[in-house]
Formats: C-alpha cells, structure tokens, sequence
C-alpha cells in the first residue's frame, strides 16, 4: 500500500489516479458507511381486450396471506437474491396467476417508494406494464384467487368489475373510493398505468397488443375508446386511420359479412422495438 500524508489525498489517489483494480481493493478495506435498505417488490399491471365482449381487462389475484388478505392486488411479490426486476416479474406472474409473459412483452412504469406504502416495512416496488391476449388464469402461490377484472372509464372515474366487486378509482387524484378496496397502494399502480397509456396512445400505440398480431381499424377505435371513455362511434374513422398508419402495416384482409372486406393491420416493428429499447 501506498504512504499518504493525509486521508484526502489517499482518497484522490484512488478515485481518481488508480487503476480500477487498485481502487475497488482499497474500498473494500475502508471503514464504509451503513444505510438502511428497503426491501425490494415487483407489482405487475397485465392489460388484455377481449374483442367479443368489447372489454378492456386487468389481471389481479385475491391474497391469501396477511398483509390485506383477502383483498384483491397486482400479481407481484418479492425480488430473490441475485434476480433482477424483470425476472422477477415474470417469475411472480407465472406462480400466481399462471400466465406465462416474456421480457419483450414487459415495460417498466414506475417506482413506488413511500415510505408508508407497506404495513410490513420499508419496500420499494418497481411496476412493470404488459399488453397480453386473455389468457386462462390458475391462482397460485399466495393467490387465493386470479381474476380478468373489467375496466370502464365513466367520465373521471375508472371502474374495476368482477362478477359483485366493484373498485373504483378517481382519474384525477388516483385515490379509491367505494367499500372495495385494491391491496396496499396497488390503486396508484393501476392509475399510472391507465394514464400512460392514454397519454401516450396517440403517438405509441404499442396498447394495440392487446388486440393480437392482427386488427382492424375499427378493432383499434374500439380499444382507444375504452381509455377516452367515449362510444368507439364517436372516434371519426377516417381521421383515426389517417393518424395511426403511420405506426401500421397492412397485411390483409378479414370478410364482415355483407359489403366490402375490412382491411387487416399489424404494428409496425419500430412501435414494438420501443418496448425492447426501454427495457
């Protein structure tokens, strides 16, 4: 080891002269400050349409276990030691809702970090985004139950609904309102998402996922409707068409019936490598 005069100049050696190798053996012998770390959560918010019903979806489990048992959440849990986030993701949608989804089809939304957030202690928790088909569910792990909850907007308030649960959720505040309640602060994840979403549709429809590898025009007005709160008939669809190909690809067309066949769409590769470029 090297003499020094002084602990400053030993420490501008080291960050600043040394080699790398040289300043990561000196750190590791130096009396380090300790910081109190939270603990780390994945929380996953999964979007699917399903076109015969004209419903936009949202995939939530019932917890089995304390804290907010009972009550419905995000599928998510605890990051493992030596995992990273999106894995996490993708492993904790798997065991409690037994839908498969891929590092590709994932985005990340937002991290979550009051302090308060969590009645079992300090946790940050990372929340990822996915536009998926409707898949079959299987509850798991700490999941009691694992459900598609529809999602209506009604004006500035954002209903969650299955079969006699009802959330409801101010689109201005975020806050909950109504007897049933989403589990920790599971509320503000879901509004974050919707409002990205809706803020972002015009000018990077990758929300169109949730119709599958091929839609129609019409099949899209109906899905951006949903986040407007408005009739898909009050989207001209003209306009509509005339602002989104440049995100589209034409690849054939589908027979409605009596007249003229609808033409089919795809997205365009460069709306779907954001996904991967963000990740």
């Amino acid at each position: 080891m090297k003499n020094f005069a002084t602990k400053e100049e030993e420490k501008y050696y080291y960050n600043h002269l040394a080699t790398e190798e040289e300043f990561l053996n000196w750190y590791h012998t130096q009396d380090l400050p300790e910081y109190d770390a939270p603990s780390l959560t994945v929380d996953d918010v999964l979007l699917c349409y399903n076109k015969k019903e004209d419903a936009l979806k949202v995939l939530l489990i019932q917890r089995n276990t304390h804290p907010f048992k009972d009550s419905w959440a995000l599928p998510g849990g605890f990051v493992e030691k030596g995992e990273s986030c999106e894995m996490s993701c993708l492993r904790e949608t798997k065991e409690e809702t037994g839908v498969e989804i891929t590092k590709d089809q994932i985005q990340q939304l937002h991290a979550f970090s009051d302090p308060h957030r969590d009645p079992r202690g300090w946790v940050v928790t990372v929340s990822y985004l996915a536009f998926i088909g409707e898949e079959p569910l299987t509850a798991g792990d700490d999941a009691k139950l694992a459900r598609w909850f529809n999602i209506e907007r009604v004006n500035n308030e954002l209903y969650l609904t299955s079969e006699k649960v009802k959330i409801v959720l101010d689109l201005k505040t975020g806050k909950a309102k109504g007897p049933d309640r989403l589990a920790f602060d599971h509320h503000l994840i879901i509004w974050t998402a919707f409002l990205k979403v809706l803020n972002q549709m015009e000018h990077d429809p990758k929300i169109l996922q949730v119709l599958g590898d091929e839609f129609t025009i019409t099949e899209a007005r109906k899905v951006f409707a949903k986040f407007l709160g408005l009739d898909f008939k009050a989207i001209d669809h003209s306009n509509f068409k005339k602002a989104m190909l440049r995100y589209l690809v034409e690849v054939g067309e589908r027979p409605v019936g009596i007249g003229r066949p609808s033409k089919i769409y795809q997205l365009e590769e460069s709306v779907l490598q954001k996904n991967k470029i963000q990740n």
